[in-house]
């Protein structure tokens, strides 16, 4: 397995768990009554992540090229369960609830797009430079969860998931052309679900007239840290006056408790994580580990970037998660599983006779080497005339 790779996700796993802890200690013990209660679960989705990241880096990916139709599939069927019985928190309808644990399907539904997307370019070859049977197949099986994504009120990541997409096109040889049509339509309707809806319209005047509270509160968090920061657990901002510090927004506790130096750290982990998968997809074995690769690199890349312009005021806000770090354990299973089959992209295994059908072998011929012969001598030919003596 790639040694860069796997430290550079368990080194994010680890300073993630230990800021879920030092942030949500206030609101664990105000709400929950326990100073711990964000550090047990996010303790318990890491020991779970990692089993699933092993095991992932142990398997054939290739099995997923294989399975990758009925793993979609599985995907939208979540998604539109989210909408019949999901829960509503903050407005949008993204969880559902088992017991005390909340599964957000929209967060499996960006590897698994991953997976089939990969699938179906590598599947296509050079017919994905054609509009109608390579170009446009791919964007409608993508709109369409994207379409479900935005039923549940996640602009964030419907508009991450068309940008994964586009980026996947584009690396197996689209048509520039295409992408850029893409973006074009797309960005009417980007905008009117901007400004047709209420709360998006408030953050993006909050974000133009800077009066936004939150991302306030993150930039004096930021700020206050200096280089070095207060150390670790001395933050002040997540004693009640940053919402959603441990989640969305944790990048700013980083800042205030570990200074400059704490955030130059979480982009070195990440740009790592990042250039590593990218180096992985040029060493892959074939075409669908290199899309695939490609795919998770520009997930992780993507998700930093826009939880990091967010928390840094750069761009409104948005719902979007910062990978390994912010408490969630629908966000770190699927950011652990991701890595696990990076890692096993980077092995190089050999193909596992279940993960394609083309790679099943054939079946033996008979014994004997008369049922051989027979086997190989050709039948039903006709014997060319001979010719006649002069």
């Amino acid at each position: 397995m790639d040694p860069w790779l796997f430290f550079a996700a368990i080194a994010l796993s680890a300073l993630g768990l230990v800021m879920v802890y030092s942030a949500g200690a206030w609101l664990g013990h105000e709400v929950f009554g326990d100073w711990e209660y964000f550090l047990h679960r996010q303790a318990g989705f890491l020991v779970v992540g990692l089993l699933l990241m092993f095991g992932l880096s142990r398997m054939d990916y290739r099995l997923f090229r294989r399975f990758a139709p009925h793993v979609m599939l599985a995907a939208l069927g979540m998604l539109l369960v989210v909408l019949v019985v999901g829960q509503e928190i903050n407005g949008a309808r993204r969880w559902i609830r088992v017991g005390s644990i909340g599964l957000q399907p929209s967060e499996l539904a960006k590897l698994t797009l991953a997976i089939f997307l990969a699938a179906t370019i590598a599947r296509q070859g050079e017919r994905v430079r054609t509009f109608k049977r390579g170009f446009l197949p791919v964007v409608a099986i993508a709109g369409l969860t994207m379409l479900l994504v935005l039923l549940e009120k996640d602009l964030g990541t419907t508009i991450l998931l068309g940008s994964l997409t586009l980026i996947m096109l584009f690396s197996a040889g689209t048509r520039l052309s295409y992408v850029v049509a893409a973006v074009m339509l797309a960005a009417p309707v980007v905008w009117q679900q901007i400004v047709g809806v209420d709360y998006r319209r408030g953050r993006l005047e909050e974000f133009m007239a800077g009066d936004g509270y939150q991302v306030k509160q993150a930039l004096i968090a930021i700020g206050s840290g200096g280089p070095w920061g207060h150390g670790l657990g001395h933050g002040r901002q997540k004693l009640g006056f940053l919402p959603e510090n441990h989640t969305d927004f944790i990048l700013a506790t980083v800042g205030e408790e570990l200074g400059f130096f704490g955030i130059a750290l979480v982009l070195s982990l990440v740009a790592l994580l990042v250039w590593r998968g990218l180096l992985i997809a040029r060493r892959a074995n074939d075409r669908f580990g290199t899309y695939l690769a490609v795919g998770i690199s520009a997930l992780f890349g993507l998700q930093a970037l826009v939880n990091m312009a967010v928390v840094l005021e750069l761009i409104p806000a948005k719902g979007i998660t910062l990978p390994f770090l912010s408490y969630g354990g629908s966000s770190l299973l699927s950011s652990l599983a991701a890595v696990g089959i990076l890692l096993s992209i980077s092995r190089c295994p050999a193909a596992w006779r279940m993960s394609d059908q083309r790679g099943r072998r054939r079946a033996k011929a008979p014994s004997g080497g008369a049922e051989r012969a027979r086997e190989a001598r050709p039948r039903n030919v006709r014997r060319a005339p001979q010719p006649s003596p002069a």
